[in-house]
Formats: structure tokens, sequence, C-alpha cells
């Protein structure tokens, strides 16, 4: 220990004689570990920390396998039916989210929770903070209404003050408050902020319907068994159903997903591929201190020699040296903490759509651990090629040899590292321009709509309302934004393009058969109002728009997109013919238009899936509630960042309890669609950035330290009539073979690394050849601007002052 002491204490001086190296070799550090140090405080936060879940490892998300291979919620006849096949189904946990309107103030707050039935309580393990979790008698239909607050909603709207016992009015009916769950918990989404019970057995349209899948079911794994096991069993369970009823849905199985991917997993790849940009970086960056240690290993290699007269082992220097790196390495990782915290400040106030529970990002006793092991690794992986080469007895001579003019160059060790941080820095740069390829193609796709001047927002007819009652009110509504000065249009759907929600709905089409496999079609379902594709600018290819006219009474109408228009109708005209939704009391509709193509989900969605509009007005009777409950609305106006109070004022005309949420303009619902490509994309061009400038800063310090050696060499082919364009020719083309050296490698190693972008990518190539051409250049002109300044100031070297220092 008194040993180590007295290695740091001499570390330490040794540092601070060398102010200059110091604060260079810290902050490059700083940048490396700083960056690395905030994008693992991200993937901590998002994928490492434990969810609020007992055990969450054996927690698995249940999916039903769809007619088309693809997963989906359940449907209450399905979900029940799988709940009888046996042990690992019986206990299956069910889970649909809720907006309910949370009352106690002038204007009710519109909030979104959840609805899971007492199975799921289990299957999380999830417990109250205080209070208790639902009963199994409360989640059985006619039991007294009861609900759970999220910690957050408690501890901000009713300022943590005790509530057990007490009520809280949701859609104007009291709600007993039995628990307040723990920090952070949520089961589907962390904007979550109460949970009801489910209660399965209440009749509506969605507890009838096969089709509408709605439940979200979750099991836990016995103890013992594996995810592979436990799919066996389920893949066992369907054929059983198979050969009870070849037709029927439960034949088609279902997959086990863990919940962990099932709540991150589409931003799981993209934030995995930041921090190997960041890890990247950091190798950059060791790569520059360690040029520089071998360059100051050079300067104090007599009194490495003297040490060595004097008895000193090689194990003793190299341990000594080793300590410098640490500590210049636990340097860089306190000013890359302060880093790192700095830029975690700035995505706070970003505050990405794209990345889930950002609010809950920073740094904690996890991330400060990585940090402080990170920063050991590091010191040792940019140290141990110094301290080898500066411990070796025999290098004096060879390094006084250097001093007299030799032209040796740059030291294998030097020219290595050089080449490693090109083909790094190469590499990086290649992804972040596939990415802004990528992104740029995005941007060029036509969503199929004008989001130019639309304001949406979702409001939600007021609870006692029913029956033909709720379609009036939408209705006033309707009328009093469209009287408001500056409106040019106002619809209403139940679903938006871009507002996150797909839903689809099997389709009957009239003449054509099913096939032999009784899979049915499917179709996305939207159910709109009047002048829907008018005030959305969704062109009308053929036929018309729906009218104040397609009401109950008259005869049943539909308008199908062209995807699904060439899909069924090829080569003919889809005006006149029929479909039918299969949803209950669903009826024969007649295509009266066939709308353009809209991307309803992202802009970067390869296949645009054809989609069937209804009017919201003809919609049966009997499927109606699911979709009332509440509607979007979306106001074309000239100025529709001014219209928010006026239509605030309009729909208190209509009833002064009912609160305008998710406001948002189209525009900002576009970009929300496309914030996760576009955050990678600006978040790997800054390391790309960052990468090559730290590798051009690296070559230049290796091209000055290579001339400052070989000064003597340098002045005596000046002397001898060399002329300066020769001596810029000879330094540059040193620094350009070591260049194309790192950028050949950086091009191999792009080729095969990119490949994991690939399902990042969007209308590009993971081995898009304009990319990989345009691209190295950047890197060589960087490059080679290092080395100029150096060789620039070789070739202006004065051959008597070169002469005259040795």
């Amino acid at each position: 220990m008194e040993t180590l002491l007295q290695d740091i204490r001499f570390g330490f001086r040794m540092l601070l004689k060398s102010p200059g190296f110091t604060a260079v070799a810290v902050i490059t550090l700083a940048l490396g570990i700083g960056a690395n140090t905030a994008m693992f405080s991200v993937i901590n936060s998002v994928l490492l920390r434990s969810l609020p879940f007992a055990n969450p490892s054996r927690v698995m998300a249940v999916w039903k396998t769809m007619s088309n291979g693809s997963p989906n919620a359940f449907s209450t006849p399905e979900f029940l039916e799988w709940k009888q096949q046996g042990e690992l189904t019986a206990n299956m946990g069910a889970f649909s989210s809720v907006g309910k309107n949370l009352g106690g103030k002038d204007l009710p707050e519109r909030i979104t929770g959840g609805r899971f039935n007492y199975d799921l309580i289990s299957v999380l393990g999830a417990q109250a903070a205080t209070g208790r979790t639902f009963s199994r008698a409360e989640d059985t239909q006619g039991a007294s209404p009861v609900v759970l607050l999220s910690h957050a909603l408690w501890a901000t709207r009713f300022d943590s003050r005790p509530m057990l016992g007490q009520s809280v009015d949701l859609d104007g009916t009291p709600y007993t408050v039995v628990g307040i769950m723990p920090p952070n918990f949520h089961v589907l989404s962390d904007k979550e902020l109460f949970w009801i019970p489910l209660q399965l057995e209440s009749a509506n349209a969605q507890t009838s319907a096969r089709n509408v899948h709605w439940l979200f079911a979750y099991t836990r794994l016995p103890d013992g068994m594996t995810q592979k096991q436990a799919e066996t069993v389920m893949s066992t369970i369907a054929s059983r159903l198979k050969a009870q009823d070849p037709n029927g849905e439960g034949a088609l199985g279902v997959t086990l997903q863990p919940v962990s991917d099932a709540l991150n997993g589409n931003v799981k790849p993209a934030l995995y591929l930041l921090m190997a940009a960041v890890c990247f970086v950091l190798l950059i960056a060791c790569s520059n201190v360690a040029n520089l240690l071998l360059a100051r290993g050079s300067v104090r290699q007599r009194e490495l020699s003297i040490r060595t007269a004097l008895g000193a082992a090689r194990t003793r220097l190299i341990r000594q040296l080793l300590t410098e790196s640490v500590l210049l390495s636990a340097c860089g990782g306190l000013l890359g903490l302060g880093l790192a915290w700095g830029a975690l400040q700035v995505l706070l106030a970003i505050h990405p759509s794209s990345i889930p529970s950002v609010d809950t990002i920073g740094i904690d006793g996890t991330v400060l651990a990585y940090t402080a092991i990170l920063c050991g690794l590091v010191g040792i992986l940019f140290g141990v090629a110094p301290a080898w080469e500066g411990s070796d007895p025999g290098v004096g001579e060879a390094l006084k040899e250097g001093a007299r003019g030799s032209s040796a160059g740059f030291g294998k060790h030097r020219a290595a590292l050089v080449i490693a941080e090109t083909a790094l820095a190469s590499i990086l740069l290649i992804a972040a321009g596939l990415s802004l390829r990528s992104l740029w193609q995005t941007e060029r796709v036509e969503p199929g709509f004008n989001p130019d001047g639309l304001l949406t927002f979702r409001l939600a007819a007021p609870a006692q309302f029913s029956g033909a009652r709720i379609p009036l009110f939408y209705q006033q509504v309707l009328e009093r934004i469209k009287a408001l000065p500056g409106v040019q249009s106002a619809v209403l759907a139940r679903n938006l393009p871009m507002s996150g929600t797909d839903p689809s709905m099997p389709i009957a089409i009239e003449g054509t058969p099913p096939p032999p496999s009784q899979i049915p079609i499917v179709s996305r379902f939207r159910a709109v109002g009047p002048g829907y594709f008018d005030g959305m600018r969704i062109p009308m290819l053929s036929g018309r728009d729906f009218s104040d006219g397609d009401t109950t009474a008259a005869p049943k109408v539909a308008v199908v997109s062209q995807s699904l228009a060439k899909l069924y109708w090829p080569g003919q005209d889809a005006i006149g013919k029929r479909l039918k939704p299969q949803m209950p009391g669903g009826d024969w509709c007649t295509v009266v238009g066939v709308a353009a193509d809209v991307r309803h989900w992202t802009a970067d969605v390869t296949d645009v899936e054809p989609t069937a509009y209804y009017p919201y007005t003809q919609i049966p009777e009997s499927f109606l509630p699911l979709l009332e409950g509440n509607m979007s609305i979306a106001v074309r106006s000239h100025n529709s960042s001014d219209i928010l109070s006026s239509i605030r004022a309009a729909v208190g005309e209509v009833d002064k309890t009912v609160p305008l949420y998710q406001v948002e303009s189209m525009d900002e619902m576009v970009a929300d669609a496309g914030s996760l490509r576009r955050f990678d994309m600006w978040l790997i061009g800054a390391f790309a950035g960052l990468a090559l400038t730290l590798a051009a800063v690296g070559i230049y310090g290796v091209m000055a330290y290579s001339v400052s050696h070989r000064t003597r060499e340098i002045g005596i082919r000046i002397a001898l009539g060399a002329q300066r364009e020769s001596v810029l020719r000879l330094v540059m083309g040193q620094g350009a073979r070591l260049a194309l050296a790192g950028v050949a490698l950086g091009i191999v190693g792009a080729l095969g690394l990119t490949q994991l972008m690939a399902s990042l990518l969007f209308g590009v190539s993971a081995r898009d050849w304009a990319t990989f051409s345009f691209v190295p250049w950047i890197v060589l002109a960087m490059i080679l601007a290092g080395c100029y300044i150096p060789a620039r100031r070789a070739a202006k070297l004065d051959p008597v002052a070169a002469l005259r220092q040795e």
C-alpha cells in the first residue's frame, strides 16, 4: 500500500510538471468518457434498470398470432379460451389502457390509466407502496368502483396527503382509493396515472367481439421453465386447439416475448448502436492519449534510464507509468462526469418522445460505478503500450540516434494507433452518412395528406351521455368550431394519421370466396366523419368523400385506399364494389370512393397496408361504444397556433365539463413519428464529428512529434538543395500513407459492421455506394489537414538553425 501511495504521489507531481500535456490528455479523455457515461445513463434508465415488477426476467408478454403471422393483442373470447388451457396460461393477466376525466377542479383533467384483471397482480408481483391492490371480488361486475393511484398523481394532484378510503371523481363516478403504487410503476406506458379493475364480465362490444383485439396479456414462467420450454408448451396447446377447431383462431397459436423487449423493443437497437458509437469515440481518445504518452516517454527516457541504472526493475517502471495513466484517466473521468451531466440536461430539455421514461434518466450509483470501472480500464488500455516501450532499457540508444537525425518515422506503436483511430473514425462517419441518407429518404416520403395548418386534439363525450346523444355532441362541437373565424375545415375521426394507433379489422369482399386456409382478409380500420378526405387533403382518386347524408338511415358506404382497391379489384373500377366489416352488426358497404394511400403509422414503413374507411355515423350500434368514448378532431386554419383558445370556448359552449387533451399540431405528430430516427441521426452525426476531430488532432500531434525529431535530417535535406515543396510532400506523404491505410481498414470494417444498421435504415442499402464513395474523402481531407500544419512548419525550417539545434 505504501508503494502504491508513493506511486500516486509521484504520478501527480509528474503530471503537474507538464500542465499542457496533462490538460490536453484530460480533455481528450473527458470527451470520450463523458460521451460513454451519458449514453450509459440512457441505457441504464431505459433498458437495464429493473422494471417495477418482482423478478421481471420471468414475466412474458403473450401475443396472439394473427392470420397473417403478425402478433397482436387478444380479444376477450380468445383470452378466456387460452386461460382454460393449462397451468401456464391459467393465471394469465390482462391489461388495457383507458382514459378518464379527473374531476375536482373547475375543468376536469383528462388522464391516462389502465385496467387490469386480478391475475395480473400476481403475474407482475405488483404491490402497493401504501394500502393494497385489488381483491378478486373487486374485479367482478357489479363491485364497488375502486382505484389505485400512481405515485406521481398522488404527489402532484393530491399533494401526497392521506388518500386511502377517500374517493376521486373519474368520469363523474366516485372511485374509492385503495392503494398508492410505488414510484415509476407502470404496465404498458410510463404515462399511466391510475389503474382500475378490468371486470371482463362487463357487457359491451369489447367483451363480445372476437375480432376486437384490446387485451395485452402477460404470464409468469414457472420456476425452472425457460422461455423456449414455455413456447413448446404453447405450441402443444395450439395444436390441440387446431384439432378441436381447424378454422378457429386459437389454432394460430401465440408468441412469448420478455416484458422488457415488449416495452422497449423499438428503441433497444438504436440505443445499442449509439453505445457502440461512443465506444468508438472513446477508443479514438485512448489512441490519442497513448500517442501523447509515447511522445512524452521519449522526453523522460533519461529519467527512466537513470532509475534503471539505480536498480529499478522493469515491472516497477511499468507500474509507475500505468499509475500515471490511471491518474490521467481518473481526472478525465471526473471532468467527463460533468460533461455527461450537462449532456443529460440538454437531453431532458429536448425530451425526445422516442425515448421511454426519459424523465428518469440521470446519474445514479450504477452510472458512477460504471464510470469508475471505465476509468480504470481506459487508464490501463492507453497506458500499456507507452509503459512497455518507456520501460525498455534498450530504448535510450535508439532514441538518442533518432534525435540526431534518423528518419525512422513514427515508430510501430504510433503508426498502428494512427491507423486504428482513422479506421474507427471512418466507420463512424460512414454510419452517420447512412443515417443521414436514410433520414433524407424518410423526409422525401409523402405521408398521403397535408399536415400544414392542422391543429389536432382529442375529446371525450361526457360519461353520462348515451345513445344518439353522443354523436349529437360531436356534431354540435364541429358546427361551432367550423363557425370560428379563420377555420377552413374541421373533421372528426376515431384515429388520425401518425397518432400512434393503427387498428385493423377483418373484412369480407363480395364475390371473393375465402381462401382454403380460411384466413380472413384484414385491412386497417378507420371510422371518420363527413368531409374527412377534403379536410385532411387526402387526394380522392375516384368517387366521392363522405357527406352529411351518410347517416344511419342511408345505404351503408365505404371509401377504400388505393392499395386495397388494387389488391382486391385489380384492373377494375372499385366504385360500386361491396365489402363487409367483420364486426358485430356489420353490413355490406358499397364503395363510393378510392382515396390515395396514407401512411398512418410512420413515414418509414416500407409497405402501406390496405385501409377501409367507414362513416362514423354508420358504425353499428353494438360496436359504437368502442369508438365514441373519445374522438379526434383536426382543425385546419390560417393560424392554428392562435385559434386554440377559441376552440376551447366553442367546446365549452356545448359542455363546459369536457376537456381537450393531446393537443398538438399535425406537423408535431409527423415529427414525433420520426423522432427516433432523427434522434439517432443527430447523435451518430455528433459522435462521428467528434471522432473525426479527435483523429485529426491525433495525427497532428504525431506528425508534429515526428517533425520535431527529424529536425536535423530535414535541415540537412534543405541545406543540400531540397526544395520546400519536396519537403512538404515528404512529410505529407508520410501522413497520407497512414491515413489511406486507416481509411481502407475503416471501409472494410464498415462493410461488416453496418449490416447491424440494416434494420434501422429506410430506403438506403447498408452498403450504399454513394456513402462509401463520398465519406472516405471527407476523412482523408480532415486527416491530411491535420498533417498539413506540421508539414508546412517543416518546409519553412531554417537549415542553419536546425543544424545548430543539436
